[in-house]
């Protein structure tokens, strides 16, 4: 017993080192993980077991939510390291009480390690899933630790579990279906799912109109006195390319009186705006994604396609001229819907909500603002294609249906 008590403490010292190791210092594995190795896995895992526990708690402490901790884990440790985070935030997700925000439990039911039990002995099951020995799984935890250590702070959009709803620093939408919202889901999943550009912007278009429509007949109620001002939410944006694809969230954004805004260095941006356009904001720049990567895999495999088009400034490229050529096309479809006559009495609603999302954007962020480049070498030939496949279709493709 006195051996066990021994061994735990040398354990921990060893463990605190590994811990606080200078980055510049390090070597795969390290030895101070090799000499954790050594000890007892009852003795060992529980204890790493806590300091990722930990780490997960200290992030949602900083206004991180679930999937938002296993992207940062991604960004910084690639995928066998997210899986760790994944199977981490699981573990907390079962430990904790209290009423739990089905915004949250929403994010938490959709990781991988949802499916693995998390009661006992969840390091050493996973190890073994992934194939990881117990030097690297280590010094994977020491990272895992030092990366969720080191987030900024950013503001608290959904209580965790246990908390009062009063920490909630910025609103977000709440979980309302909507029926419109379903239409226009269905309209992208169809353009998501077809062969032909043409039918996909036709179909995209068709959504956004529908997005417009929407936005007016709910300005009609907001008229009413029923507006709750404007709200956050904030989207991953996934590598490679990651700040391309931020172009064309602002472009959604813009287009649907929201403001985006990327969080520099972390793949990560806010998007202000009502809550009905913030959903649709975040449908349409979802289906987006799908059909510029479908897009840009057809030029890959098109006629004359070769290495170039396989290139990163190629790639990037394409990305960016996605955005412009969606960005016009979003806006031109809005513009066919507010020149309606029947739409002008809700003009100025509309207007007085775009001017309310500026005030917030202006609170929440102030002169941290700032233009943005994207890096990256410009491949004319990319950025044309891109366009290309933006603007193929025309925008009065006539009533298309769900």
């Amino acid at each position: 017993m006195a051996g066990d008590r021994y061994d735990a403490r040398a354990a921990r010292e060893v463990l605190q080192r590994l811990l606080w190791r200078p980055t510049g210092s390090r070597q795969v594995p390290s030895a101070d993980a090799e000499r954790l190795s050594a000890f007892a896995v009852a003795i060992v895992d529980p204890m790493v077991e806590r300091v990722l526990l930990q780490a997960v708690a200290s992030a949602y402490g900083l206004g991180w939510q679930p999937a938002e901790v296993v992207h940062a884990a991604a960004r910084r440790l690639g995928r066998t390291g997210a899986r760790l985070v994944d199977l981490a935030v699981v573990a907390d997700h079962d430990r904790r009480t209290g009423a739990v925000d089905p915004r949250w439990q929403t994010q938490v039911d959709r990781l991988s390690g949802r499916c693995a039990s998390t009661r006992h002995d969840w390091l050493r099951q996973w190890r073994r899933r992934d194939a990881v020995d117990r030097p690297r799984c280590h010094d994977l935890a020491a990272d895992v630790w030092r990366v969720l250590a080191r987030l900024p702070r950013i503001p608290v959009l959904v209580p965790p579990p246990g908390a009062d709803p009063s920490v909630v620093e910025v609103a977000a939408p709440g979980g309302r279906a909507d029926p419109v919202l379903e239409r226009i889901r269905r309209l992208l999943a169809k353009a998501e799912s077809t062969a032909f550009e043409a039918e996909a912007e036709a179909l995209t278009a068709k959504a956004q109109q529908l997005m417009a429509r929407h936005a007016v007949d709910r300005a009609r109620l907001h008229d009413r006195g029923t507006d709750d001002g404007p709200r956050m939410i904030r989207i991953l944006l996934e590598p490679p390319y990651a700040s391309a694809k931020g172009v064309l969230l602002a472009a959604v954004a813009e287009a649907n009186r929201c403001r985006a805004v990327e969080l520099g260095g972390l793949d990560l941006a806010a998007v202000v705006g009502h809550a009905e356009d913030l959903a649709g904001v975040e449908v349409l720049f979802t289906s987006l994604l799908v059909q510029a990567g479908n897009a840009l895999a057809r030029a890959a495999h098109g006629a004359g396609a070769g290495a170039r088009t396989r290139s990163a400034p190629f790639r990037q490229s394409f990305h960016l001229g996605f955005a412009a050529g969606i960005r016009e096309r979003l806006a031109a479809a809005d513009a066919a819907v507010l020149a309606d006559p029947a739409s002008s009495g809700s003009l100025p609603v509309l207007r007085s909500r775009a001017a309310a999302v500026e005030e917030e954007v202006d609170r929440l962020f102030g002169d941290r603002l700032r233009e943005r480049n994207v890096g990256g070498r410009y491949d004319a030939r990319g950025a044309a294609q891109g366009r290309s496949a933006a603007e193929r279709a025309r925008l009065h493709a006539g009533e298309l249906s769900a």
